[in-house]
């Protein structure tokens, strides 16, 4: 394990790479397009980090779940992109060998797209801007079918746990939904 260039978390093994500037952070809720759409019109030049099942919707340098064990068909689809992409865990789980770097400092609550989010200050980007992560119930972007984000208890715990989690608000903001009235869009 070593610290990053940041020096607020550890990769394993080391992550040598260097970022700054703005990332948009992708989930894959309903609204992913239309937040990237408006988001890209502040920050065109801005990475991108792919949460799950938007590794098919947008081309990204870095791909990031908290199911690292459904990972590979998110490969799968990213590749349709290219190949120049890194992919990211957070608490390390055996078995796993698609995963390039795993950072213990992304773990907590409030969902993949939250462990995104620290990941992407880890890796050095800030501001962060999420897209298509608004915790609000509904389907993903390329499917209405969305069991998880359909349930109350699920989204009002997430909702908790990133309420809680005040010494990440700083330097992330929103483009939509329940997640831009807690943490402001980015201007």
């Amino acid at each position: 394990m070593s610290r990053t260039s940041r020096g607020g978390g550890l990769a394993s093994p080391p992550y040598s790479f260097s970022h700054s500037g703005p990332v948009l952070v992708c989930g894959n809720a309903y609204n992913l397009h239309d937040d990237l759409e408006r988001a890209r019109q502040l920050y065109p030049d801005a990475a991108v980090i792919a949460i799950n099942g938007a590794a098919g919707e947008v081309k990204a340098c870095a791909l990031y779940s908290k199911h690292p064990e459904k990972m590979p068909q998110w490969i799968k689809r990213q590749r349709q992109f290219g190949e120049d992409f890194t992919v990211h865990g957070s608490k390390h789980k055996p078995g796993c060998p698609w995963i390039d770097f795993w950072w213990e400092d992304a773990r907590g609550g409030g969902g993949s797209a939250w462990g995104a989010r620290k990941l992407a200050t880890l890796m050095g980007f800030a501001p962060v801007i999420l897209c298509g992560a608004p915790l609000d119930p509904g389907g993903y972007a390329s499917s209405p079918i969305a069991k998880l984000m359909r349930r109350e208890d699920v989204i009002d715990s997430f909702r908790q746990e990133i309420e809680n989690d005040v010494e990440w608000h700083e330097g992330v903001y929103s483009m939509s939904g329940w997640t831009s009235e807690l943490l402001g869009e980015p201007k």
